[in-house]
Formats: structure tokens, C-alpha cells, sequence
């Protein structure tokens, strides 16, 4: 059930809007192993901004998340790199969900499936969800 309602998020996320959302629920409130999330993409010119999303059902949540991002495009070139999420904190309250940019104005110049793999570095309490989002750069006037 929650998979079902998990999918039809992402789908009504994905719909024309210039945006791709995948999320993993993660076991446990307590994120601890690897996600593998594929993007199958067909347009090699538009920059897009690259993001993680997180989403928190733990009453403990880490502070920061030290993790590595490795991403293997179509043409098999390999990119791994530490990357470390810095949960905002508002007192005693936090945000549901938050999106960290990964990459800004990024192109992804071969058509074919990305694969983007986050792995924590240790586990992190308190994160239900998380995943990756693909949006249009969104412009300051």
C-alpha cells in the first residue's frame, strides 16, 4: 500500500512539469544502506538542478548526514564523491521533508539510464524517505 501511494506520487510529481522524483522508504526510521535510484534520460541540452530529498518520521534525527553520491552515466564513467546534508533545525521543530541541491545547472550529456547511488557513511535516525529529484533550474527575477 504505501508503494502504491509512493508511486502514484512520483508519477503525479513527474507530470509535465520538468520535474522527476524517485523515493525509497527506508526501514525503521533509520537510514543505513545504500539507494540505488535510475534516471532514464533522453534530453542532452536543458541544465537541471539535481537534489536530494529527504523526508523525517523519527522523533531523533541526526544533525548531518555524511554520505557518498555515486553516479555511473550511460557511456559507464564513474563519479563518486562525498556530499554531507546538514538537517535544518528550527528549535525544537524541523521541516517534514527537505531538498538539498546536489548539482546546479547540471547537463546530462548522454541519453540513457543514470544511475545515482547515495550511500550514508554511517547510519542516520530519524529519515523515513529519501531520494533523488531532477527539476528545471528555477530562476530569480
Amino acid at each position: 500500500m504505501v508503494y502504491a501511494l509512493v508511486a502514484a506520487l512520483v508519477m503525479t510529481a513527474c507530470g509535465g512539469t520538468g520535474r522527476s522524483v524517485d523515493m525509497h522508504d527506508v526501514e525503521h526510521h533509520r537510514w543505513s544502506v545504500a539507494e540505488d535510484f535510475v534516471y532514464d534520460n533522453h534530453d542532452t541540452l536543458s541544465r537541471r538542478d539535481i537534489g536530494i530529498v529527504v523526508r523525517y518520521g523519527g522523533e531523533r534525527v541526526s544533525e548531518s548526514v555524511a554520505m557518498t553520491i555515486l553516479t555511473l552515466s550511460p557511456d559507464s564513467l564513474v563519479v563518486a564523491e562525498p556530499f554531507t546534508l546538514h538537517i535544518p533545525q528550527m528549535g525544537d521543530m524541523r521541516p517534514a521533508e527537505h531538498t538539498f541541491i546536489y548539482r546546479h545547472n547540471a547537463v546530462l550529456s548522454r541519453k540513457g539510464k543514470y544511475l545515482f547511488r547515495l550511500t550514508p557513511t554511517t547510519a542516520a535516525e530519524g529519515i523515513s524517505s529519501v531520494g533523488i529529484v531532477i527539476t528545471e533550474p528555477e530562476t530569480v527575477e
